[in-house]
């Protein structure tokens, strides 16, 4: 018997021999968890027509699949349960003898950041590795390329638990993304409003917990769906951007945000009843509908009739963008998406005068609840994402489907229904697709800026300052990963201009495209000073900030920072 157990022994032994040294056989160089804005494009300037992102030996492989989890263990440190987020994920290696290997998650900017900053960070992981789901077309790899299957000692980063989040994707600074959670996860009331704090948690309103509170404290209540049958929840764990993480008392790393470009958000709908003749939006009508005051398509101008308003969960960086360009001014001068919800987890309430407001989790969910508006409530239906071929791509080149321009300025194209554009569809307000370019982008993608949009530069009214509800997208690391983000977000800076123009990129690329001549004012937030200048280390909180001219990427001078909206326009303030 004890000998039986001594070839065991030896046994198992060999085996952790063999499985260790077949589980580290390669080189993470980031494992980005965020923005849906971010993902595909990222993917592309990692795959880089199978030559590899600068630092990677050709030719490399990609990877797609939706079955993937992103689990926050911190929880289980105090009695708790491991919170988890699902979403697509890409994977891209190379042909190194030790691979380099590039992944990322597709969650929201709020999960993003607190994945990163959380200590231990979120482990991506899956319990059987899946087969290749080809989830971004092959045309758009540039070579042509179907998905393949990653080696075993790839897969096993997955399978073990062992892939740790080093990057965080998002669509707000993290200031912004802890504010945004903090605010969730606390209770009701507060402000001038009575929406500092929107009751997913028992914190005082606004105020953020801190390491050595309560287990129930720092996760607050999951917020729900109101998706027909849908499980996806938001989670509003309490994290932190320096000092101790709230769960481990374990220090958090200093952290360097980087500039990725700007994206614009847009109102969409489905328009076959009663938004039918709906093309613009002002802020004033968006706070009358958001706010459950009055939910009729004659609202915007459309034919009349209850309708149905999709609302993001309060950590999305969508939300949070739109919610202070758009909503809820600083100066409390809007009504708030938020308003009148708190009793309702699912959202799903009948507004004061038409329809109906329902919460969407996740920009994809969002999306498909304009998309299934009629089959799910019975009536057409408004929401708002951030614009990317890939992100409405559901309900792209289809009349029964569009959006709207802001207060009169269109967020795609230089004008609404003309032909100013070669890339904008015959009809107007239909948002436009990879599946229909015009004839010079040979029909579909990969196609340049130059022949999408007159003038050759993407979103011009993004660029030139008069369409306000944008985001400068971020990614945010530290240490060796920090590297190799750099080279990914220049490779995909890259295809912006010459492949797949889903954001205005925010530094000069070549001599195609000048970058963003613009930045918003970054202001006090969560404790942070307001830094503009990058080159300093850009700092505060931006979302709501007032549009400012950049010399370059947000190399203004600090004596313009603090600077909010008060209301549609260059009104600005200072922050309070």
């Amino acid at each position: 018997m004890t000998r039986m157990k001594t070839v065991f022994a030896a046994l198992l032994v060999a085996a952790i021999v063999n499985v260790v040294p077949l589980a580290k056989a390669q080189t993470i160089k980031v494992q980005l968890a965020g923005s849906s804005a971010q993902w595909q494009t990222l993917a592309l300037g990692a795959y880089n027509a199978g030559k590899c992102v600068s630092g990677g030996t050709a030719p490399c492989f990609h990877y797609t699949n939706s079955a993937f989890d992103l689990t926050d263990t911190r929880p289980t440190v105090l009695g708790g349960t491991a919170a988890v987020d699902s979403g697509a994920v890409w994977i891209v290696w190379d042909s190194a003898a030790t691979p380099n290997v590039w992944a990322f998650i597709k969650v929201d900017s709020g999960v993003g950041d607190r994945c990163y900053f959380a200590q231990p960070r979120c482990n991506i992981n899956v319990t059987t590795f899946p087969p290749p789901g080809n989830l971004i077309s092959s045309t758009l790899w540039g070579d042509g390329s179907s998905d393949t299957t990653p080696p075993s000692s790839i897969q096993t980063l997955y399978t073990s638990g062992t892939s740790l989040v080093n990057t965080a994707a998002s669509d707000i600074r993290p200031e912004d993304a802890l504010f945004a959670t903090c605010r969730a996860n606390s209770v009701l009331g507060g402000g001038t409003d009575g929406l500092a704090g929107l009751g997913y948690g028992a914190n005082a309103s606004g105020v953020c917990p801190k390491f050595g509170a309560k287990l129930a404290d720092l996760e607050g209540s999951d917020i729900l769906s109101g998706y027909p049958l849908s499980t996806s929840t938001a989670h509003v764990l309490a994290f932190a951007l320096s000092g101790k993480d709230p769960f481990t008392g374990t220090a958090v790393p200093v952290a360097t945000t980087v500039s990725v470009g700007a994206t614009p958000v847009v109102f969409i709908i489905s328009r076959t009843g009663a938004l039918s003749g709906a093309s613009n939006i002002t802020d004033q009508e968006a706070q009358t509908l958001f706010s459950g005051a009055d939910c009729d398509g004659g609202v915007v101008g459309g034919s009349g009739g209850p309708i149905s308003v999709y609302l993001r969960e309060p950590m999305s960086g969508t939300m949070n963008t739109t919610e202070y360009s758009v909503f809820r001014y600083w100066t409390l001068s809007g009504a708030s998406q938020e308003t009148g919800v708190a009793s309702q987890n699912p959202l799903s309430k009948a507004c004061t005068a038409g329809g109906s407001r329902f919460r969407a989790i996740g920009t994809s969910e969002e999306v498909k609840s304009v998309l299934n508006s009629n089959t799910n409530n019975g009536d057409d239906g408004i929401g708002y994402a951030f614009f990317s071929y890939g992100n409405v791509s559901s309900i792209s080149n289809n009349a029964n489907y569009g959006y709207l321009t802001l207060d009169g300025i269109d967020g795609i194209f230089h004008k609404y229904g003309t032909t100013i554009d070669p890339g904008e569809p015959a009809t107007a307000g239909v948002l436009p697709g990879a599946a229909n370019l015009p004839a010079a982008c040979s029909g579909a993608f990969p196609c340049p800026e130059g022949k999408i949009w007159s003038g050759n530069l993407s979103f011009p009214n993004l660029r030139n300052g008069s369409y306000r509800a944008w985001s400068n997208l971020r990614a945010v690391s530290n240490g060796t990963a920090l590297s190799a983000l750099d080279l990914l977000v220049k490779g995909s800076q890259t295809y912006v201009t010459t492949s797949t123009p889903d954001f205005v990129p925010a530094v000069k690329v070549g001599a195609s495209d000048p970058g963003l001549p613009l930045l918003r004012s970054h202001y006090l937030q969560e404790g942070v000073p307001p830094v503009n200048v990058s080159t300093a280390g850009d700092k505060g909180g931006d979302a709501g900030g007032c549009i400012l001219t950049s010399t370059g990427v947000e190399t203004t001078s600090d004596t313009t920072t603090s600077l909010i909206q008060v209301q549609p326009g260059s009104a600005c303030a200072v922050f309070p």
